[in-house]
C-alpha cells in the first residue's frame, strides 16, 4: 500500500514538472510573439511615421519612440530566447553529513587499520 502511494507521488510530480514546463513554453512563446509585434510597430513608427512631412507629435518624438521600442523589444525578445532554449545548467552538489566529518576526526587510528 505505501509503496503503491509513493509511485503515485511520483508520477504526480512528473505530471506537474510537465505542465509546468509547458505552461512556461506557452507563456514565453506569447512573450515573443508581442515583442515581434511590438518590433514591427516600433519599425512602422520610425520609418513610416517619422518620414511624413508633419507627422502627429513631431518628427524627433515618433523617431525616438520608434527606436526605444525597437531596443526594448528586441532586449525582451533575446532575454526570452536565451532563457527558454538556453537553460543554465545546474551544478550538482556533493552532500556531506557532519556526523561522517566527526566520526573521521573522533577515530583516525579505525580508518587507517
Amino acid at each position: 500500500m505505501a509503496e503503491n502511494s509513493t509511485t503515485q507521488k511520483r508520477s504526480q510530480s512528473r505530471i506537474s514538472v510537465e505542465r509546468s514546463k509547458r505552461e512556461r513554453k506557452s507563456r514565453n512563446n506569447r512573450i515573443i510573439l508581442f515583442s515581434i509585434v511590438a518590433f514591427w510597430v516600433g519599425y512602422y513608427i520610425l520609418n513610416y511615421v517619422a518620414a511624413l512631412e508633419k507627422p502627429p507629435i513631431g518628427a524627433t518624438f515618433n523617431i525616438v519612440l520608434g527606436c526605444t521600442i525597437i531596443a526594448v523589444s528586441i532586449l525582451i525578445l533575446l532575454y526570452t530566447i536565451k532563457k527558454q532554449y538556453f537553460p543554465k545548467k545546474r551544478k550538482r552538489t556533493k552532500h556531506i553529513f557532519l556526523d561522517d566529518l566527526y566520526d573521521n576526526e573522533k577515530n583516525p587510528k579505525e580508518t587507517n587499520e
